[in-house]
């Protein structure tokens, strides 16, 4: 990626998650990034192909944050532990890009090509949990019922401990996990 290009992405982020779609232009997007209007236009067509381009940034991003291989030598309780610790931790650490995440997932500005493609290297995250079926440790559950659990869990802990920062102490983020983990184990 392109230094200037990377700049209007780093820019547009907190305006987008701040203003909104329709409250952000391209020219307070241009203006403080410190580039032309048309140099903008020149790596993003539209403020669509904006959103679009930000919201596979913003998603390939907590992927990277969250990967790690399962740890055959680890119980699959540690397993999905360290998983949702990542995605919490990236919450916590990254708010710009994981609340533009949430707030534009159901947007009609993401293309249906763009979710398809950047959801496809998602799929083996429900891997783990396929593991967990498998070995009977988790409840018989449909796997979009699972999945919607999950990023519920993950998105209510995070807004918990933006909400009382004075509460994100390791035994009460390890108090969410088993939370969430009594909600899925038998």
């Amino acid at each position: 990626m392109k230094e200037k290009e990377q700049k209007i992405l780093d820019t547009s982020l907190p305006l987008f998650v701040e203003k909104g779609f329709h409250g952000t232009s391209t020219a307070e997007i241009a203006k403080t990034a410190g580039v032309a209007t048309g140099t903008l236009f020149h790596y993003f067509k539209t403020k669509e192909d904006l959103i679009d381009r930000l919201y596979i940034y913003t998603k390939e991003s907590i992927l990277k944050a969250a990967q790690g291989d399962y740890d055959e030598s680890k119980s699959f309780k540690e397993n999905v532990k360290f998983l949702w610790l990542n995605f919490v931790n990236f919450g916590i650490e990254e708010p710009y890009k994981f609340n533009f995440i949430m707030t534009f997932h159901c947007s009609p500005y993401i293309t249906s090509f763009t979710k398809g493609r950047i959801e496809e290297k998602f799929v083996d995250l429900l891997e783990v949990y396929k593991k967990g079926l498998k070995e009977d440790e988790i409840k018989p559950v449909y796997d979009e019922l699972l999945m919607d659990y999950f990023w519920g869990n993950v998105l209510n802990t995070i807004t918990h401990f933006e909400k009382n920062p004075e509460k994100r102490k390791k035994n009460n983020i390890e108090l969410a996990f088993e939370l969430f983990w009594d909600g899925i184990s038998k």
